[in-house]
């Protein structure tokens, strides 16, 4: 019978969770630039021009 060694601080799901926590973070700062951008009146959609784009 074997008996696996305890976890080092610098374990396989340690590291995941660091990529998963820095992921989040890059996918928060890209939201909300987009946000941001679209409050400005220069970047917000005009309805009219994609109802064109869809046909009606």
């Amino acid at each position: 019978m074997t008996s696996n060694p305890p976890a080092s601080p610098a374990s396989p799901a340690r590291r995941h969770r660091g990529w998963r926590v820095a992921g989040m973070l890059a996918l928060a700062a890209v939201l909300g630039l987009a946000f941001w951008g679209y409050s400005t009146p220069e970047m917000q959609i005009q309805w009219e021009n994609l109802a064109a784009l869809c046909g009606f």
